[in-house]
């Protein structure tokens, strides 16, 4: 055996030791942690054992998703691309707008909102990295679908993702350079989470149910980087341009990695963290 391919054997050997030495001893996250919430809002994971709630059937079961990341992130850069390169003549064209990637720490934190199979936003499920997070939520009664459609997991996600953006047709061009406060942005508020321009990842969950009256259910949960703020615009319409370039695939979205400002008035770590919704 030659001296170089046994000191390179050695250093890869030193690269996998250090590598699972580092993620033996990675800490791991305290979503209790003050700071990580508002004031008063208890974290969706702080003392979640991650059981099934009260609220769910025997036969609830998470939905595989695997295989259907690609198919999410398609589903939502598509629909984004359509938005940023000024294809819906009510909106006004953004100046640049991210390419989502997948998550996995924001699908896990979306994954105990639908064990609790209830409909319903969490109080607070930031991350470290993510501390305006946004989520998205979907409930379909399977009963009330055509008999001779197709309720695959695939389809289910696809239609709770486009009813998702199919909120568009309720915005004005007023609320999206001022997002409404409270109620009044119900309407719209998932649209204006998918086209919030500096969403840079999203992490869904599924889960399948019946309601007691034997009514099978699919709840998804999408939880992104970046939700949107009240009294801020859902993107700006003029402001730098993808300074990394553009998405192969998506030619309208900048290149995954493009930097973009979380929160307004944000300075590295500085600036207002949360905003009443």
């Amino acid at each position: 055996m030659s001296t170089e391919l046994v000191v390179a054997l050695m250093l890869f050997g030193f690269l996998q030791v250090a590598f699972s030495q580092d993620n033996a001893t990675a800490p791991p996250t305290d979503y209790c942690q003050s700071g990580l919430c508002p004031s008063l809002k208890k974290h969706v994971a702080c003392k979640n054992k991650g059981e099934l709630g009260k609220q769910c059937s025997p036969d609830a079961h998470l939905v595989n998703l695997t295989g259907l990341q690609d198919l999410i992130l398609g589903e939502h850069n598509a629909l984004r691309n359509v938005l940023a390169a000024g294809k819906i003549s009510s909106l006004p064209k953004p100046d640049r707008m991210a390419t989502l990637q997948w998550h996995s720490e924001l699908a896990d934190l979306a994954t105990l909102n639908v064990k609790q199979c209830v409909l319903q936003h969490d109080s607070c499920h930031n991350t470290p990295d993510f501390r305006n997070s946004g989520q998205n939520l979907a409930l379909v009664n399977i009963t009330l679908l055509p008999e001779d459609g197709n309720h695959t997991d695939e389809c289910l996600v696809k239609e709770s993702i486009g009813g998702w953006w199919n909120q568009s047709i309720n915005i004005t061009k007023e609320q999206l350079q001022r997002f409404p406060k409270g109620k009044l942005g119900d309407s719209i508020r998932n649209f204006a989470v998918m086209a919030r321009d500096n969403n840079t990842f999203v992490g869904c969950a599924a889960l399948r149910f019946e309601k007691p009256a034997g009514h099978p259910l699919f709840l998804l949960a999408c939880n992104y980087a970046s939700n949107y703020v009240p009294d801020w615009p859902i993107y700006k319409e003029k402001a730098i341009g993808c300074q990394s370039g553009s998405d192969l695939k998506y030619p309208s979205l900048c290149k995954a990695g493009e930097e973009f400002q979380d929160l307004p008035g944000q300075q590295g770590t500085k600036g207002k963290r949360f905003w009443a919704m």
